[in-house]
């Protein structure tokens, strides 16, 4: 949807998508009374379509013309059930005067609110779309609501509470239409609030079905990168104890034309929306909400384990619940996780930590030292410790790396990589860096090698883990953060704040990519592009792989130490150590969309799976 002509399309082309994200769903058949072709009152187009909580009487709107056209005047519709039978549709007593438009039925049956271009009076020459609500128990009582701008609104929704939900163009806002919440009040509503950017961003937010509960949401948005369609697709959210998740679009059902105006029937299963081809006609079809909503959040529900170095455990954060819902405590001072591997992974206990502090603090805090050299290996999948051991000759192990039955561990103050058979936590190999600072690691599968960046020396130490064979690559000052994808291992030179890039089978250095940010710590691979955590200078960079050039900056309230990006959805979760939280940041609107409490200085994270 397009600024110039926001309004046009809104009011006679909004295109939502009802989508999921794997395939489509096997929907069964509705019962005749609940058919929305029942409803037909003869138009060419029909939206909106909404019941009384009895399910006994059904408002939508219809009108004709190709969709997308402008000036057509539509009217809202009623038809009864009695019996098993829908009455004859015939217009609303308030309708067919003026455009009406968008009805939605109160969850207490009291109200038919809806959008209508009427004039308020005589002197009303250039009517926008307000939004009024007509009396089902009142015959004739017709309101104009106070929450109403000098421009359009659109899609009002009213919850179980009196809380008013509705999207407009009004200026002031964070795109070209956004979400507003407004509460009710004695004689209203209270002055509306925009919703935050989990739900709202730079581009358009319009029609939206919300939950009588305000549990959950389903909204328009206009260009999103996920959208199928420019115009609008349709995303769901629900909130949590941190606030709304991330938006999930909705993927499979939508198409090149538009799905919009998402509106649930009583029985709480049943989801009609309007499905429209540009040129063509607008029609209400239907889909289970049960099955959708249950395979949404499937694909949204992952689990972040989170390495805490000040409070000693591991968390395991759903993040479909925005909380943690298990700990597992570890050695000293953890700072990284290992890979997931047959759902089991590693914490080390480094040792040193900053001290515990259990409130956000503005600098970082003096570092304790407890050496324990610890593991702690924890199935993920039942939450449960399968070894827990002190390893030998190893001071400060730092990061781990599982391949098979076999945990590959560096060894900072020894200068080498011990490899631990997890069964029985017995050391039965060892691999010499011969550098100063073995720090993190990294393997890649293709070329049988394992990485280790060692801080101190300035270089990356390459192991093929077969042959024993070991070589060292200079790359820059303070090398820490690293990631490897596919034979390319990618190190951040913290210390100079420049990228390296090596090639994995040929030790060479590819590219060195100079000025990223101040202090880049760790990385995080897209489908094209690399996410660098920058501790520094508190931002997140993007770095396109095929060309190593810079990418966008995205500036973060806190200073981060680690970043993980979600499997499905743009977005990164970044541990903010200071504040004892993981944050959930979009990264298309860079804006931070939930802030989850996790543990005291979180640092390390991976995906449960």
């Amino acid at each position: 949807m397009h600024i110039d002509n926001a309004k046009v399309l809104a009011r006679n082309g909004r295109t939502t998508a009802i989508l999921i994200i794997g395939a489509l769903l096997s929907l069964p058949p509705l019962a005749a009374a609940q058919d929305p072709s029942n409803f037909d009152a003869g138009a060419q187009n029909r939206l909106g379509l909404t019941f009384t909580p009895d399910g006994r009487r059904a408002f939508w709107a219809e009108w004709d013309g190709a969709w997308g056209s402008k000036g057509t005047q539509r009217v809202i519709y009623t038809a009864e059930l009695r019996g098993e039978t829908w009455t004859r549709p015939v217009p609303a007593a308030f309708s067919n005067q003026y455009s009406d438009d968008d009805p939605y039925v109160s969850p207490d049956g009291q109200w038919l609110y809806f959008v209508s271009e009427r004039p308020l009076n005589d002197a009303d020459e250039e009517p926008d779309a307000d939004i009024w609500r007509y009396s089902l128990i009142e015959d004739g009582r017709l309101e104009h609501l106070s929450v109403n701008s000098e421009a359009a609104e659109y899609s009002p929704v009213i919850t179980s509470s009196g809380v008013l939900y509705f999207a407009s163009a009004r200026g002031g806002g964070r795109g070209q239409g956004d979400i507003y919440r407004a509460a009710p009040t004695e004689d209203g509503f209270a002055p509306a609030e925009i919703l935050g950017p989990a739900i709202n961003s730079r581009d358009g937010e319009w029609n939206l079905w919300v939950s009588a509960d305000e549990n959950e949401i389903i909204f328009e948005a206009s260009s999103r990168s996920m959208n199928v369609s420019e115009a609008g697709d349709l995303y769901y959210s629900w909130h949590t104890p941190a606030g709304w998740t991330a938006p999930v679009p909705i993927a499979s059902l939508n198409s090149a034309g538009s799905e919009l105006m998402p509106r649930l029937h009583p029985d709480g299963v049943t989801l009609y929306y309007t499905a429209a081809a540009l040129g063509g006609h607008a029609r209400i079809v239907t889909a289970n909400w049960r099955e959708l909503r249950s395979l949404l959040r499937a694909n949204f529900a992952q689990t972040l384990l989170v390495a805490n170095r000040s409070s000693h455990d591991v968390s395991f954060v759903d993040l479909s619940r925005g909380e943690v819902v298990a700990r597992i405590p570890t050695g000293e001072g953890p700072h990284l996780l290992s890979n997931v591997s047959d759902g089991r992974v590693l914490a080390t206990g480094y040792g040193e930590f900053p001290r515990p502090h259990t409130e956000p603090v503005a600098s970082r805090p003096p570092f304790v030292e407890s050496l324990n050299s610890r593991v702690t290996l924890i199935n993920v999948r039942s939450r449960t410790v399968l070894l827990d051991e002190v390893i030998e000759d190893c001071a400060k192990p730092h990061a781990s790396w599982l391949i098979g039955m076999r945990a590959y561990i560096s060894c900072e103050t020894e200068k080498q990589v011990l490899v631990v058979d997890i069964e029985s936590g017995q050391t039965t190999r060892s691999f010499a860096t011969r550098q100063e600072g073995s720090h993190v690691l990294g393997f890649s599968p293709e070329s049988r090698t394992l990485a280790v960046s060692n801080t101190d020396a300035g270089s990356l130490t390459l192991i093929n883990i077969d042959s024993g064979k070991t070589a060292v690559v200079e790359v820059g000052n303070g090398s820490e953060g690293l990631l490897v994808v596919g034979d390319h291992i990618w190190v951040g030179n913290a210390r100079e704040g420049s990228v390296s890039v090596v090639d994995a089978r040929t030790h060479a250095v590819l590219t060195r990519i100079e000025s990223v940010c101040n202090f880049p710590i760790s990385f995080s691979g897209g489908q094209h592009q690399v996410w660098v955590a920058c501790f520094g200078s508190a931002e997140l960079v993007s770095i396109n792989m095929d060309t190593f050039t810079l990418g966008r900056r995205i500036n973060l309230k806190n200073q981060p130490l680690n970043l993980l990006l979600h499997p499905h959805l743009e977005v990164a979760y970044v541990s903010l150590p200071r504040i004892n939280a993981v944050a959930e940041i979009d990264l298309n609107s860079g804006e931070e969309l939930r802030r989850i409490n996790v543990g005291i200085e979180p640092d390390g994270l991976r995906w449960a799976r």
